[in-house]
């Protein structure tokens, strides 16, 4: 959905992916994207790399994920590794 060309102030090198049925992540302070805007992605997939752009102190990946207008904890959407 959203491919930053360049930095927001705080959210840095913004990155969005529609998932489709109203939910959506954002990856925030990458320090490149591996994907364009409109392009598919698969699961697994290398989407961004992590960096430290935008209001950041260190490198970090900085992940939200909503459904419709609620915000979602990421953490109980993946399995323990």
């Amino acid at each position: 959905v959203l491919a930053a060309e360049a930095p927001f102030t705080l959210e840095g090198l913004l990155l969005m992916v529609d998932h489709g049925m109203g939910l959506t992540s954002a990856f925030l302070h990458c320090s490149a994207h591996l994907v364009g805007r409109g392009e598919a992605v698969r699961q697994g997939q290398p989407i961004a790399r992590v960096g430290m752009t935008g209001r950041a102190t260190g490198p970090h990946l900085h992940w939200g994920l909503r459904w419709r207008s609620a915000r979602l904890d990421p953490l109980l959407f993946i399995g323990e590794g």
